[in-house]
């Protein structure tokens, strides 16, 4: 039996790469979610009562930044929960939970608004941009107890390995400091495929 609940979109670019990285690296139905951009009321995803285990999958392009292991994940049906303040009010938080992964987007809370968000984080993307706003309080984002998988993307620049790339460097030294934290980053090759669907779709250079 299912249910359906509200989601949230709001068009940003953020928004539009958090999609292309879901449908890289589950079977959630991509034109489903795209349907849902500017409907504050749109009614697009069930969220299911309960889930099974379903096993693994590696994805490639994304890439632990301790390990250097590919991701390991699959998800049925996902919450897609919205950084928007129409969420307030919706208490949805109870549907949200049910799902068997449930996806943010950068440091959006749920501290203090768990009846209408949930409380549960399985997986949080991340801009580049939105890495140090984590960092301001990186004891309630990384802590042991914390097992919410990281999905970090961003330009070359600032993501490259060499030492130069400054949000790179901010997070090795978050992992050093947060042993248990799950920090993913998006490799060149997936993140160049990203950027020309994006090019493909707006008509624009993400980075010019």
């Amino acid at each position: 039996m299912f249910q359906r609940i509200p989601v949230l979109a709001v068009g940003s670019v953020s928004v539009f790469l958090f999609l292309v990285i879901l449908r890289l690296i589950n079977e959630v139905s991509f034109l489903k979610l795209l349907s849902c951009f500017g409907q504050t009321n749109a009614q697009c995803a069930p969220a299911p009562v309960t889930w099974r285990h379903r096993s693994l999958t590696y994805h490639d392009g994304y890439i632990n930044i301790k390990t250097h292991e590919p991701l390991q994940l699959d998800c049925g049906l996902c919450a897609i929960v919205s950084n928007s303040g129409q969420m307030i009010g919706r208490r949805a938080g109870r549907h949200i939970d049910r799902s068997s992964c449930v996806w943010r987007m950068n440091n959006a809370p749920t501290k203090g608004y768990t009846e209408d968000v949930g409380s549960r984080t399985s997986i949080r993307v991340v801009s580049h941009t939105s890495v140090p706003l984590l960092l301001k309080d990186p004891d309630y984002f990384f802590r042991e107890s914390n097992r919410t998988i990281y999905v970090i993307w961003g330009p070359f620049r600032n993501m490259r390995q060499d030492g130069k790339g400054i949000v790179y460097n901010m997070l090795r030294r978050t992992v050093e400091n947060y042993n248990s934290a799950n920090v993913y980053i998006t490799t060149e090759t997936r993140m160049n495929y990203c950027d020309s669907v994006f090019k493909k779709e707006t008509g624009r250079d993400r980075w010019r």
